[in-house]
């Protein structure tokens, strides 16, 4: 009997100390990706507040936000291999790298490959993106103008779609949940 009560006994204490191992492993797991995520922004909130200062452009929060959507705070192919945090297509400077992209059309995705602009480092990247809604594209310079009207950042994110930055349907929605989520919005003041 006794021996039976042992091995109830040392059965459970076993299952208490595993479980208090992987609590504490996946604490440390999920502090550290905290961590990280929290030097992403901070790397370049300071940066998008500066550049809205100098030019009016778009939001601070709204740009961090497409920065962390984009690039998934810096840690996807394109941020590593390119700098690049916006996911712009084309050439930086005559440089650039080609690699697939999701794209949709009437709400379906679909994969093509095409070139995207290579940074020399996340600051011009930034900077770039502000010039880009700024100035808008070779085609149409008003491009962004709603975007750069917006006086808040769910207007932002909105006009972002209606301006075809981006053709997934669920971009606004996932820019102001990342803005939530990480309180950006104290970028904007």
């Amino acid at each position: 009997m006794s021996r039976i009560k042992f091995k109830k006994t040392s059965i459970i204490l076993l299952v208490v100390i595993l479980g208090i191992l992987s609590v504490f492993c996946l604490g440390r797991v999920l502090f550290k990706d905290s961590r990280e995520e929290l030097h992403f922004i901070d790397e370049i909130a300071s940066v998008s507040v500066e550049l809205n200062q100098q030019t009016g452009g778009m939001l601070p929060s709204v740009t961090i936000a497409q920065a962390i959507l984009e690039s998934g705070f810096g840690k996807s192919e394109l941020a590593v291999n390119a700098n690049n945090l916006f996911g712009i297509k084309g050439r930086y400077q005559g440089k650039s790298v080609k690699m697939p992209t999701i794209e949709y059309k009437n709400n379906k995705s679909y994969t093509i490959e095409a070139e995207f602009r290579a940074y020399p480092d996340w600051k011009n990247a930034l900077i770039d993106h502000s010039k880009l809604i700024l100035e808008g594209t070779s085609w149409n310079e008003h491009q962004y103008y709603e975007v750069l009207a917006a006086t808040n950042y769910q207007e932002a994110a909105y006009a972002l779609k209606n301006c075809h930055y981006s053709t997934d349907p669920l971009y606004p929605e996932k820019l102001i949940t990342i803005i939530e989520q990480y309180n950006l919005g104290k970028y904007d003041k």
